[in-house]
Formats: structure tokens, sequence, C-alpha cells
């Protein structure tokens, strides 16, 4: 059973009004002038915030924000479905591609929820710890926002005011090191405020820390990324690797030691799971599991692993001849003893399913027999997890130039795979190169993968060798998400 359950609320805000000929109000109505009044106002906003997060259509971590940021890769391949994402997948994308467009609106729907609740707060006569915690989720939930902006859209206008004024709409880009200076002054702000552990589900002084070590990491400055995230592996901090990889992408498993920071589904709210998240009838579930699973269990079968990743997958293998752990925990194929939704999967699949390979990340395949989008998921995404915090120290070693600390790091990630040692060459670009190699099966499906082949200089290389006839759509423009044609139509200033 979950620790938490997320309570859905919805928040109305009328910024505007009007009058009629007896100038009364419904004392029911909630306006700004009547809503910012309690602490219980300004926790309901809050939980305002993280919902575009998961929104199905264009929240990073809900449906469709899950296939934005694995269909660009590859270690995936995508059927021809939604055209949105087939579009991104073969780099025929423009900027007229509505699951783009909902993405950059729900970063600054949430960037907008942020500055308000910011602005509201100031000089509210609650006590410091509330007017804290308040603050620091929100600078962490909109240093999240802009980080993810700058790394999907590069430039983009920085806004730090909550302003329903036409005049303050038009906006300049600001360059991507700009937008990520913003989200970094936001993680340090919330690494101050925020505590060391919390309620499951919100975010921590370590969440925070994370996410700035990744930053970090983004730019290129080595030293400061070792400085935040080397803490984080020892007290007060008990995060570790947990021994089942699996748990980290079931319900049964979630808010392990491993997990650092996750985005909550919930068995609560209505039963629409193709709403926006935050009406009476919108479900707090996912539909991301059925997207990926077999036709003969119920699914979609929207994607598949590549064939360069099945073989990434089986380069090397214990010593007993087995497949790395992680390559049975994270496809599933037809092997001997392999099953799938809790049957024998030569019993389940037909046989043009059975020449394939299936995603289990983030699937109830071994707790359902069949995954249909009548029974949704509730399973979290784990937004970061301690094995990224491993591999960003392991490359933070190497390009500080000590790929001996390095190799510590990436063994406690093979060991968990069940592979020996490494006892490659010890020079910085053998270690880099098992650091790739292992940050592609650590983080198979979770949308890694693009944004590393991207900052290590690797992205059009290793897209070549996937697919030649993909990659001949592929140039200079297909390394970020462009501004939405509706955005430069309604901000001149861009």
């Amino acid at each position: 059973m979950k620790k938490a359950k997320l309570i859905l609320i919805i928040l109305f805000i009328s910024l505007s009004g009007c009058e009629d000929e007896l100038d009364l109000s419904n004392p029911n109505d909630r306006t700004s002038q009547t809503f910012w009044k309690t602490q219980s106002d300004f926790e309901k906003a809050v939980v305002s915030v993280y919902t575009p997060l998961k929104n199905w259509n264009g929240g990073y971590y809900g449906t469709r924000g899950v296939m934005t940021r694995i269909a660009r890769a590859d270690d995936v391949i995508f059927r021809n479905d939604i055209n949105e994402i087939y579009n991104m997948h073969r780099f025929t994308n423009d900027n007229f591609n509505i699951v783009a467009q909902n993405l950059f609106y729900q970063f600054y729907n949430g960037i907008y929820r942020s500055n308000l609740i910011l602005q509201e707060i100031e000089n509210k006569q609650f006590p410091q710890e509330f007017i804290d915690e308040v603050k620091g989720q929100v600078l962490f939930l909109r240093g999240l926002f802009y980080f993810q902006l700058a790394k999907e859209f590069k430039d983009v206008p920085i806004r730090l005011i909550a302003s329903q004024n036409i005049d303050d709409f038009p906006l300049i880009k600001s360059p991507q090191s700009e937008v990520y200076a913003q989200a970094e002054k936001d993680f340090l702000g919330a690494i101050d405020l925020l505590k060391t552990s919390d309620f499951p589900g919100k975010p921590t002084k370590g969440a925070a820390s994370a996410f700035l070590g990744k930053l970090y990491v983004y730019t290129e400055q080595w030293e400061k990324a070792k400085n935040v995230l080397e803490p984080l592996t020892k007290a007060p901090y008990s995060y570790k690797l947990v021994d089942d990889y699996s748990w980290n992408f079931d319900e049964a498993h979630e808010y392990n030691s491993e997990s650092i920071f996750e985005i909550l589904y919930e068995p609560v709210g209505g039963t629409n799971q193709w709403d926006n998240g935050e009406t009476a009838n919108s479900a707090q579930s996912t539909t991301i599991a059925v997207e990926y699973a077999a036709g003969s269990v119920g699914g979609w079968y929207e994607a598949n692993p590549s064939e360069k990743m099945i073989n990434i997958f089986a380069e090397e293998k214990k010593s007993n001849g087995d497949f790395d752990n992680r390559m049975k925990l994270s496809v599933a194929w037809d092997y001997p003893g392999a099953m799938y939704y809790m049957k024998p999967i030569q019993e389940v699949l037909n046989d043009s399913e059975l020449e394939k390979f299936w995603i289990l990340k983030y699937q109830n395949y071994d707790t359902r027999e069949m995954e249909t989008a009548a029974d949704p998921s509730y399973i979290n995404q784990r937004a970061m997890r301690f094995a990224n915090v491993i591999l960003f120290l392991a490359e933070c070693e190497i390009e500080l130039g000590n790929p001996n600390e390095a190799i510590p790091y990436i063994n406690e990630i093979r060991g968990r795979g069940g592979l020996s040692p490494y006892s490659g060459p010890n020079s910085a670009s053998a270690v880099r190169d098992e650091l790739i190699h292992q940050r592609a099966i650590e983080f198979f499906k979770e949308g890694e993968r693009f944004y590393d082949l991207r900052r290590w200089g690797r992205l059009e290389s290793e897209l070549q060798k996937q697919d030649p006839i993909r990659f001949s759509n592929f140039d200079d423009s297909n390394y970020y998400l462009p501004i939405p044609a509706k955005e430069i139509q309604t901000n001149p200033e861009l």
C-alpha cells in the first residue's frame, strides 16, 4: 500500500470580476481577494503546482512527456500511431507540434503558479516554519520547470512575475545559460529551506541537491557538481541502491532508499484519464503502462526497444553466462523461463510478438494478467534516482582527471546488475566509455539517453548507427524542441 494519498484539489482563482445592478457577490466564490487568507489556502495552491508535471498530454512526467523524452534517442523505436510523437521520433517535427506546445505551456503554467504563491505569501503573518515549507517546495518546483525548459527548448523567456496584465506578456528569450542560472538560484533557495526528510511525495533538501547537481553536470561545472552531490552519499542522508532493480519501477516499492523524488499517481479523483488532471472528473492515474504493453495483454504497443539497445544490454554477461539482471528486468523476450504478465511469455504472446522485445519498466507485468485502459496504472514516476547521483559523481571524477576515483562508483552500478567489477584500462577515455555504457543500460526508457548523447557530443554518430534512414532527417534544429508557433504569434518579442 502506498504511504501517501494525493488529495485532488481544484483551485479556481479569479483575477477579474463583474458588477450587476445590485452589486452583490456570491460569498461561496473564491477570488484572489478572498482566497489567500489561511495556511490551508496556500497548501491547496502548492498542490496545484505539481499537476503541470503529470498532465497526460503535456506534463513532463505524464504519458506524452515520457514519450517526448524517449522518442528522440536511440534506445526505443516508436511505431507510426501518434503523429506528433512519431514526427519527433523521425525528426520531421515542426513548431506546430501540439505535444511540444503542451509541454511548453505546462512548464509556464507551473511557473506562473509558483510565482503567484511566492508573491502572495510575502508579508503574511504565518509561522516562519510554514512560510519556509511553502517557499521551499515552490522554489524547487520552479527550478525544476526552468531546468527542463532550458533542457528542452534552450533559449526561452524567464518569467518571474505572475501577472494577468497583457502588457507584461511580451518578453524576449533569455539565453539558455541564464535560464539554467535561474534554475540554479531556485534550487539553491530550496536547499536552504527544505528538510532533509519529509512526507513522501514532497521534495526534500536531497532532491533539490540532486537536481542542482544534475544541472551542474549539464553545464559542465564539475567541481560544483561533485560538491553538491557527494554529501548525498553520506549522513544525514540514507540513500542507497536497492538490491532488486525492479523496485525502482513498480508500485509496491515506491519511496524506497534509492528514490530521491517521485511524481505521484494515486487511485483518487475522477475517472477521466484524458482530462487535464485538475477537474472533479480527472483521474490521478497514468496510461504509461498500457501504452507500451503488447496487444495480446491489452496494450497499445506504441514502442519497443531498439535492436541497438538490445545489443548494448547483451554486450557483457554475468560470470555465469547469464544476462545482466537489468536486461531481464527492463525488457521481456522469448527466452527459457521468461514471464510476461504473470504467465510464461510463450503462453501469452502470439508468434509475431514473440519475435520482438517488450518494455518492462513501469509496466504492471508481475501483478496483472492484462494491461488495459479500463484498469489504469498508478506506478509513480521516479524523477530522480540515487543511481543517477552515483553515475554523475563518476562522471565528475573522470572530467576532473580522477578516473580511478570514478571506478568504485561505476562498480556499485555494475554490481547491482550482477556484473563483475570493472577490469578495463583506467585511462579517462576507457572509464568514460564504461560510464556511457552503464548509463545506457541503467536508464533505458527513463528519458536520460537523448540528453546524455547530446551533451557528450555523440548524438549524431549514435543515431546514425541506430538507423541511417531515420538519421537522414536529422539536423541541428533537432537538438531542441522548437518554440511553439502559437507562442511566436502571440509574443512579438520572440
